[in-house]
């Protein structure tokens, strides 16, 4: 939001934080209210209580930007945001790929019991992420949801779950740190440890991605919050321009193959952002002295009138070439910096075309680099590029990479040796599946 109000300089951002408290929400929309400020951008706490505050501003005639989570009612202007629905449906395709990659003998005989950490309580994401995967879930056999409130204290409440009930084999979180909490309760028990429960997070924020390439969680549902639509939208509202009431922004699965690449992403341009807001603050700095500046120069214009004109050409040549300054730099920089959060999305998602087109043809023999890229309608050499430039690796190395990952789960779940895994997972021979199974993990498949 910062950066894209950079963009027009007569905005000015005023922020209230609410701390999760619905009232001190609902008492500080009526401020901005009361302020009769332009249009009011809100991330509701609640969906019923935040509504008649954020109806109130709208029948004053404040355009109201729902942002994230979505409120009851129809009384607010725009709404910028991710399907909480659609995530709670790929939480229940998560869940049942959990009870598929169950062994065999496991997966027939008994039941995938699945904890679920609710967020807040009334929040519209939280309705709808739950209600996505009860529906996402309906008619799935042998799997059984029970839920805790992990809000606040996920951490505790899924220590004390955890302690009565010693069957729990998967988690799954609604933001990325109660799924956090929820891995430290497991490998603190002393029932459970590390490795033991699969879980999977929401929301993709950096400590999520962090989680998968430390191997704490297991995949996460990114859940993107463009602020720069927000205030784009705003724009195009405050000048009576055509814009999107309803956007909204759809969402992927992030797993081990994605989250280094885009936390490295993300890295990035938390360096580039943290540079441009330096500029700015710079840029407001030298601002605020022109405006003292001024200041002085109107006073000094009683005494010396002459000054005052010759003071007043010095400021506009001074604001003239502020201005060049920011259009000059700091624009450049905040479309190379929105360039590179497209692409990133972009690339999410191709990354997950790919994991999928490779992962359910592990075991076919014309899985091969001219398969892939006929399936992808892409050339031999554009495939090479846009594998390489997302996972750092060419499709060949990808291909037995996933191979690899998933001969390593063949083995510590079934009972099938190396040479029946080597065999399905279309390896020459087993010394080779040896030889690079070592080279990935580090030793060799017998010694697990």
């Amino acid at each position: 939001m910062d950066c894209e109000a950079l963009r027009h300089p007569d905005i000015r951002l005023h922020r209230r934080v609410a701390y999760g408290n619905t009232l001190l929400q609902c008492a500080q929309i009526d401020s901005f209210i009361s302020e009769q400020v332009d249009a009011i951008i809100v991330s509701p706490n609640d969906a019923d209580h935040v509504q008649t505050a954020i109806a109130r501003a709208y029948k004053a005639g404040i355009p109201v930007v729902v942002a994230d989570r979505r409120v009851n009612g129809d009384e607010w202007t725009a709404f910028v945001g991710g399907d909480n629905y659609s995530v709670g449906l790929l939480m229940a395709e998560w869940v049942k790929s959990v009870k598929d990659r169950l062994p065999e003998t496991e997966s027939r005989r008994s039941t995938l019991h699945v904890l679920e950490v609710l967020g807040q309580p009334g929040s519209m994401p939280e309705q709808l992420r739950h209600q996505g995967m009860s529906d996402g879930l309906t008619g799935a056999q042998g799997i059984q949801v029970n839920a805790v409130l992990g809000c606040w204290d996920a951490y505790n409440e899924v220590s004390k779950y955890l302690d009565q009930h010693h069957d729990v084999r998967a988690i799954v979180a609604q933001n990325d740190i109660m799924a956090i909490e929820a891995a430290k309760a497991v490998n603190e028990s002393p029932y459970y440890g590390k490795g033991s429960v699969h879980i999977m997070g929401v929301d993709g924020i950096i400590n999520g991605l962090q989680a998968i390439v430390d191997g704490d969680i297991e995949c996460t549902a990114a859940y993107p919050t463009r602020g720069d639509m927000l205030i784009h939208t705003v724009v195009q509202i405050l000048t009576h321009q055509p814009y999107v009431r309803d956007t909204v922004i759809p969402t992927t699965m992030i797993d081990a193959t994605m989250a280094l690449p885009l936390l490295r992403q993300f890295e990035v341009m938390m360096h580039d952002l943290e540079t441009m807001q330096m500029v700015h603050a710079l840029s407001e700095k030298n601002m605020s002295a022109i405006r003292m500046d001024k200041n002085i120069l109107i006073i000094a214009f009683i005494v010396v009138a002459l000054l005052l004109a010759v003071a007043l050409i010095g400021v506009v040549w001074m604001q003239t070439k502020m201005q060049t300054k920011i259009n000059d730099t700091i624009l450049p920089q905040l479309e190379d910096v929105q360039q590179a959060m497209q692409l990133s999305h972009k690339d999410a998602m191709f990354a997950e075309r790919i994991r999928q087109l490779v992962d359910e043809h592990l075991t076919d023999p014309k899985l091969t680099v001219e398969y892939m890229a006929t399936m992808l309608q892409l050339d031999r050499t554009q495939l090479f590029r846009r594998v390489k430039a997302i996972t750092g690796k060419g499709p060949t190395e990808y291909i037995r990479e996933r191979r690899l990952i998933r001969a390593d789960e063949l083995l510590r779940t079934t009972d099938k040796n190396i040479r029946q895994v080597a065999n399905e997972l279309r390896f020459s021979s087993p010394g080779y599946f040896s030889k690079y199974y070592k080279e990935y993990f580090g030793h060799l498949p017998s010694e697990q």
